[in-house]
């Protein structure tokens, strides 16, 4: 399936799940009231009902919600919620990394320079033995700087299907950077090359 159509149909499944979760959290308070049910144990139990509702949509929209753009050599971006925004240089980006496929994929964005951004994570030995084929790549690559460097790196797992989208403009943007082959193969899903 192309990923565009794809992206429609999550969306269409996430506006699906919405409207039956606020159904529900409608239907229920009105049958008891139309019942006259007036027990402690009964509104209690309506009201942590309504709390796993409410639960349950928050959760859907803050694992799919991404949004992104890439101004001025600048790529920003906001996975979730209630998280801050995130701001990378896009020629200080060295590597780019992708683990798990669909909605699972796990973007990771290793970077020379910490600005800005307090998600960025200095990587150590607990991210190599985690990550081990990038150690290969980050060894392949400090052999050609001449100094020594501190690398950060940050790892966006929500966003859904949308997280293609933002694959490719990390694709388009940040030229200097290092891809690995599953995040090539991830790119040529993005565009559309081949199919999910």
């Amino acid at each position: 399936m192309d990923i565009f159509k794809a992206i429609k149909k999550e969306t269409k499944f996430l506006k699906r799940f919405n409207i039956i979760m606020i159904f529900l959290a409608v239907i229920l308070p009105l049958t008891m009231y139309l019942t006259g049910v007036k027990t402690l144990f009964y509104y209690l139990y309506l009201l942590i009902i309504e709390g796993l509702i409410l639960i349950a949509i928050l959760n859907k929209l803050n694992s799919t919600k991404i949004k992104y753009n890439c101004i001025n050599n600048r790529l920003k971006f906001k996975t979730g919620i209630l998280t801050k925004e995130s701001m990378l240089f896009c020629d200080k980006i060295i590597l780019v990394h992708t683990e798990k496929m669909e909605e699972e994929m796990e973007i990771i964005i290793v970077s020379t320079v910490n600005f800005k951004n307090k998600n960025l994570k200095p990587v150590l030995k607990g991210f190599y033995k985690r990550f081990p084929k990038l150690q290969k790549e980050l060894d392949i690559i400090r052999k050609t700087e001449e100094e020594e460097q501190i690398y950060y790196y940050q790892i966006i797992r929500r966003g859904g299907l949308r997280k293609y989208l933002l694959l490719d403009c990390i694709y388009k943007n940040c030229v200097k950077a290092v891809y690995t082959s599953e995040c090539i193969e991830n790119i040529k899903i993005a565009r559309g090359q081949t199919l999910v």
